[in-house]
């Protein structure tokens, strides 16, 4: 199979966020837009999970979002759509207050899902959708 490489987009990686773990980058962009990888709660130094406690896997995950978007010359006030994973959904609540703290008072359209399981013991995992201001 033979995949021409569009060059509009931009494919976007940064070591201050954990090295994806399979043949994708940190992030997508075409023109303003910017599509991060779904992103957990790993450590940039080890690649593993910060630990178990899904408050501290959140509060990673945003913050490694964070640099991948710093990466494409966006803020968490440039995100749009956030797309949620739980692995456990009475976590939720928890989850939230976290979120909230990040993303207040932006608030982007969002949606959560259960899953059964993620990798490395990640109990939550985000991606986003952002618009940059233009350059």
């Amino acid at each position: 199979m033979n995949i021409k490489k569009n060059p509009k987009i931009t494919l976007i990686d940064t070591d201050k966020a954990p090295t994806p773990p399979g043949p994708f980058s940190h992030a997508s962009e075409i023109d303003d837009w910017v599509y991060t990888s779904g992103m957990g709660g790993l450590l940039p130094e080890t690649g593993q999970v910060i630990s178990d406690d899904v408050i501290e896997q959140t509060k990673q995950a945003i913050l490694n979002v964070e640099e991948i978007l710093a990466a494409s010359g966006c803020t968490l006030g440039d995100v749009v759509k956030v797309t949620l994973y739980l692995t456990d959904m009475a976590d939720y609540p928890r989850v939230n207050e976290v979120y909230e703290q990040a993303f207040s008072p932006h608030k982007p359209a969002r949606t959560c899902v259960a899953v059964s399981a993620l990798p490395v013991r990640e109990r939550m995992k985000l991606d986003t959708v952002a618009r940059r201001a233009s350059r």
